[in-house]
């Protein structure tokens, strides 16, 4: 059925074709082999893919479906930034390149009525950790269009197939169980006024302002970073539980092109998780000062106690 709708795509089919072509056997050279898992450190996507090959069609079908939507999402998102104004395609090729990234997203709704329809899907991981589905035959990999935001598009993925699914039952952990919410509520910090000047905090971690002057842009920025701090610490810490390892020296924010939250790389093998933290973003060394207090366990007994200077940070002046 897919093959007749894809014929039936009209005369663009060509650039079309070849994009999907190369998808499909660049998808199936890669897969491994027999059981299809790969070796060495996976990402949290990668073993959801794993541990969904040895559960019901009806959950595989289900995770393919919304991958698929999402991977076509992001290709049409591709397609109206190489129209928008800025953008040059001027070349036929460039031009042919935009349609067929257009097409190739059309076609994505077209899976996903395979898959409802009841056609078979597969779920592979490649020897270099892609992951690929395959759908009456046809074959692709959830590979975002621009490789820097791979691990937001697949945190996309599980956090909107993980709303239905228990996905905690994927990701084994000898963590205790302390709860720990998803996403930190809105903080209110402590402030303290001493002879050395302003100290606000929050759960052992303070900045401190010199003198009295500018109370209320001390208030504004305090209130900000400490917010972003938390929600990140709860993050961090939420993705531990999950087991998910976190590379602490390595630590990179970047900014979520086209979103307003910002991307934390966790580790090589490809967690990201999306948190709003412009204070932490704009300022590299803020991170790596706080990085022990980040690491502290969620449920620790005592609070580790840190205090930042604010003039450090160019806090101090409004």
């Amino acid at each position: 059925m897919y093959a007749r709708r894809f014929k039936e795509s009209g005369g663009a089919g060509i650039a079309l074709l070849v994009l999907v072509f190369t998808l499909t056997v660049a998808a199936q050279d890669r897969v491994a082999p027999a059981s299809g898992l790969a070796t060495g450190p996976q990402s949290r996507f990668q073993r959801t893919v794993q541990h969904l090959q040895g559960e019901s069609p009806t959950m595989r079908a289900d995770f393919a479906a919304i991958a698929l939507g999402i991977l076509g999402q992001a290709y049409a998102t591709e397609a109206r930034l190489a129209g928008a104004p800025g953008e040059t395609v001027h070349s036929a090729s460039k031009r042919g390149w935009a349609l067929a990234v257009s097409q190739f997203a059309r076609q994505m709704p077209l899976l996903v009525d395979d898959i409802e329809l009841g056609f078979p899907v597969h779920l592979t991981i490649g020897a270099d950790r892609t992951v690929a589905v395959t759908v009456a035959d046809r074959t692709v990999m959830l590979n975002h269009p621009r490789s820097n935001q791979q691990g937001v598009f697949e945190r996309d993925i599980l956090q909107s197939f993980c709303a239905s699914a228990h996905c905690e039952a994927f990701w084994p952990t000898d963590e205790p169980a302390a709860p720990i919410p998803f996403s930190v509520s809105s903080i209110t910090p402590e402030w303290a006024f001493t002879a050395q000047g302003q100290v606000c905090s929050y759960r052992g971690l303070g900045v401190r302002f010199d003198g009295a002057r500018n109370l209320a842009n001390a208030r504004v920025i305090c209130e900000q970073f400490l917010q972003e701090a938390a929600s990140l610490r709860e993050e961090l810490a939420w993705q531990q539980r999950h087991a998910v390892m976190i590379d602490w020296d390595n630590l990179a924010i970047e900014a979520a092109p086209h979103r307003p939250e910002h991307m934390v790389r966790l580790n090589a093998a490809g967690d990201t998780v999306l948190v709003t933290i412009p204070v932490l973003y704009g300022s590299p060394e803020l991170i790596k000062s706080i990085l022990v207090w980040l690491r502290q366990p969620f449920d620790s007994q005592q609070e580790l106690t840190i205090e930042l200077d604010a003039a450090r940070f160019g806090w101090q002046q409004p």
